[in-house]
């Protein structure tokens, strides 16, 4: 027989096992939702979790990497550079010397050169005007070139100068939550507010960044650096260093980070030592490697809990299909008594199988989406779908059918024609 008959006859074998299957699911409706229902169920949750995990790091790193990728944080600590050790952070934080701004007048005299230097520090005050009053303000310190430095933009107004900081002016941009708590619709340009005991005119508002798992970034009061060692005390307060170079196109960040560290050490008295840093740096890619790093943790965790959803969905397809094999006993012993071979049964009960859980996949993958656009509309959270997990419903929707579907399939395959007649 040639070649192309052969293969014309399987792929006819296999279209009349496929048309079978799906004439055996129209006809059992309740019972196939039930099977695909539980899909629907497995596939969703292990799409939405994939998702979530995406969107978490996406978050991670855009709510922490305010700054533009060729700038290099230096601080007391960093959590990422403990990620698996929370003690080990917590000591860092009280053992480890403050960043003061002794540090950072000696960053910007080795560094002005080729790198720009600025710094920035936070505290917390009560914000009053009147006879309002707007506690927890976070009120944060900066150099008056943080907008070149991070993300920081002005709405309207303008940002505190050189002579502002120099000077140690009481000169205040605020945070869109300040503007709405304590001026209520009206200009707050010019107007003054009071950080404690202290008033300052306010020059700027800052474009507002939105909230974050329902938390608001726009409750806070920006001030000179100078002003802030002023009211905080220059001694009290660990600041963050910010280096950036002059010429971005000829200076990597490995570069930057390598200079950094080296003036630190220096300023430290580290540099002829084999001593370990006593600051963290904290870069773009780091913060991508730490944000990948606990999603994966995570994901670690949660993946083999969502497997059982689809574990038990595969049990209920595999106790449907041998419900149907049995009610079916006698047609397949028609079949086989009329020629149909083992394969032939084998191939109509695993592609009812497969069929069945196929679509309950589709329409989990479905309902993520709109699950995800749900999300996406009503929060700022960034939830991402990733393309893996779509091929990854598919196939492992497919998986299910496949697996489970073997044991119903080999007990109709393995009938005896002359007993499958008989049952009744």
């Amino acid at each position: 027989m040639a070649p192309i008959t052969i293969a014309r006859a399987f792929l006819t074998r296999q279209f009349e096992s496929a048309r079978l299957a799906v004439d055996s699911i129209r006809t059992n409706k309740t019972r196939s939702l039930l099977t695909v229902v539980g899909i629907v169920v497995g596939v969703a949750v292990v799409v939405m979790v994939a998702a979530l995990l995406e969107g978490a790091q996406n978050y991670v790193v855009g709510a922490t990497a305010d700054f533009a990728p060729d700038v290099i944080r230096i601080e007391k600590a960093s959590f990422q550079d403990f990620s698996s050790d929370g003690q080990a952070f917590v000591e860092a934080q009280s053992k480890r010397p403050d960043i003061l701004g002794e540090d950072v007048d000696f960053m910007q005299r080795r560094l002005g050169a080729d790198f720009e230097v600025g710094a920035e520090g936070a505290g917390t005050l009560p914000a009053r005007r009147g006879t309002r009053t707007l506690l927890g303000v976070s009120v944060r310190g900066a150099s008056p070139n943080i907008g070149r430095l991070t993300n920081f933009e002005i709405e309207r107004g303008r940002m505190f100068t050189e002579i502002d900081d120099r000077f140690r002016r009481n000169v205040a941009v605020i945070g869109q939550d300040v503007v709405d708590e304590l001026f209520q619709g009206s200009d707050p340009i010019g107007e003054e507010i009071r950080l404690g005991q202290i008033a300052y005119e306010v020059i700027g508002v800052a474009r507002p960044q939105g909230s974050v798992f329902g938390n608001s970034q726009d409750g806070f009061v920006k001030i000179p650096l100078r002003t802030f060692e002023k009211v905080f005390g220059r001694r009290s307060r660990s600041l963050s260093i910010l280096v950036r170079p002059n010429d971005t196109e000829s200076v990597s960040p490995e570069r930057t980070e390598e200079q950094a560290r080296t003036m630190m050490r220096l300023r430290r008295g580290l540099a002829l030592t084999d001593k370990e840093d006593n600051f963290s740096i904290v870069t773009a890619d780091s913060i991508r490697a730490f944000a990948g790093n606990l999603t994966g943790i995570v994901g670690t965790i949660i993946y083999p809990l969502t497997v059982i959803a689809l574990f038990v969905a595969g049990v209920v397809v595999m106790n449907m299909t041998l419900a149907s094999v049995t009610e079916r006993t006698r047609e397949i012993g028609i079949r086989k008594a009329l020629g149909a071979t083992r394969s032939d049964i084998l191939s109509q009960v695993l592609v009812e199988a497969t069929t069945l859980t196929l679509s309950g996949g589709i329409l989990g993958l479905a309902l993520a989406v709109a699950l995800v656009t749900f999300v996406r509309l009503l929060t700022s959270f960034p939830i991402v779908l990733p393309l893996w997990s779509v091929f990854m419903a598919i196939g492992v929707s497919c998986a299910v059918g496949i697996v489970f579907g073997i044991i119903p399939a080999r007990k109709a395959a393995n009938l005896d024609p002359i007993e499958a007649l008989r049952y009744e």
